[in-house]
């Protein structure tokens, strides 16, 4: 709520903070709900909806109007195409049956929009590489290429926790040197995306065996 806040009143820093302090949220909510809930709660709610809610909000919804609020996209048809496009695509993953391998992969891009918008606006990039970028990763959520979950992922546990850490701390000095940020402050911004791709085209090549499923588009 506060990032949707902060994206309605203009503050891009700010709502990029709040998601931020979301993501950190996310990584203990489900252990906390198991350990601090009643037993009966679970009666009545089902949590792992619950937190489906909540991350599309987070990850997708606040992040698309920080898109349009922001002019990262077009105002005009051509941007709504591309909202519309990441929207329905996020949509339909959040929805799959089989969103995760056994051994803690995603299948397709796991809709981390709330990551990836803060960073092309650090990047300060043009609107069409911009929208180039929501495009094809709005593709990727719907193939079965596999994305390590940073904690779940058993092979290169160390390496995706390190990808997400210099991600998370790359957008976070971004975020505080911005709106004029260094060249430096900005390939740091990439690197962490860089190294998930690495572990992900690693995982393409990896033996059939090293994975539960198929991982072709």
């Amino acid at each position: 709520m506060a990032a949707l806040v902060a994206v309605l009143d203009g503050s891009a820093r700010l709502a990029i903070l709040w998601l931020l302090v979301a993501q950190l949220i996310d990584g203990v909510d489900g252990p906390l709900a198991r350990r601090l809930l009643p037993e009966e709660a679970t009666t009545r709610f089902d949590g792992y909806v619950l937190d489906l809610v909540i991350d599309f909000v987070t990850c997708v919804l606040v992040p698309a109007a920080f898109l349009w609020q922001f002019e990262m996209i077009p105002h005009d048809r051509y941007g709504m195409f591309v909202v519309a496009v990441m929207l329905l695509a996020s949509s339909l993953w959040f929805s799959r049956t089989d969103q995760m391998t056994d051994d803690g992969y995603f299948r397709g891009f796991p809709s981390a929009w709330n990551m990836v918008v803060p960073s092309l606006w650090i990047l300060g990039g043009a609107q069409l590489p911009a929208s180039v970028v929501i495009v094809l990763l709005s593709i990727l959520t719907l193939s079965n290429v596999e994305f390590a979950h940073p904690v779940r992922a058993r092979s290169w546990r160390s390496w995706n926790l390190a990808s997400m850490t210099v991600w998370i701390a790359a957008v976070v000095v971004g975020v505080v040197l911005a709106p004029e940020v260094p060249i430096a402050a900005q390939i740091a911004v990439i690197v962490g995306p860089i190294m998930i791709a690495a572990a992900v085209v690693a995982r393409l090549n990896a033996p059939v065996s090293e994975s539960s499923d198929h991982r072709l588009i």
